[in-house]
C-alpha cells in the first residue's frame, strides 16, 4: 500500500503549466525583465493562468547585468577602437551590449525556470 501525497498535477519539465503539468510551449522574450507585476500567461492546452515565479524572475535581472556587464567590458571597447570612435561604430557598440543584456537575462532566466499558478 502506497502512502504518496499528490499535490498537484506531475511535471514533466520546468515549462510545463502548473495546473494540467502539459509543456507551455513559452517563447524566449516572456523570459525578459519586465516591470509588469501583474503579468499573467495562460496555458493553451488548460485555460489556466501562470507566470514566472519571482526567482526567475530575478534571475533573470541578475543574467542580464551580468551580460551587460560582459559587454561593456569585452567587445564594447574593441567595436569603439576598431571604428576610431566614429559614431557608427558607437551605436553599433551599444547594440551589442544591449544583445548580451538580453541573452544573459533570458539564458540565466530560463536556467532557473520556475512556474507558479496565478488566479
Amino acid at each position: 500500500m502506497s502512502t504518496e501525497l499528490s499535490v498537484g498535477p506531475k511535471r514533466s519539465s520546468k515549462d510545463s503549466c502548473p495546473r494540467c503539468g502539459k509543456s507551455v510551449e513559452m517563447s524566449w522574450w516572456t523570459l525578459l525583465p519586465s516591470r509588469d507585476n501583474n503579468r499573467i500567461l495562460t496555458c493553451k492546452a488548460c485555460g489556466g493562468h501562470f507566470d514566472l515565479a519571482n526567482a526567475s524572475k530575478m534571475a533573470g535581472v541578475m543574467g542580464g547585468m551580468l551580460g551587460m556587464v560582459l559587454g561593456v567590458l569585452l567587445p564594447f571597447g574593441w567595436i569603439v577602437r576598431a571604428g576610431h570612435g566614429s559614431r557608427l561604430f558607437l551605436l553599433a557598440a551599444v547594440v551589442v551590449v544591449m544583445a548580451c543584456l538580453c541573452l544573459g537575462s533570458m539564458t540565466l532566466a530560463r536556467i532557473m525556470l520556475r512556474l507558479e499558478a496565478r488566479r
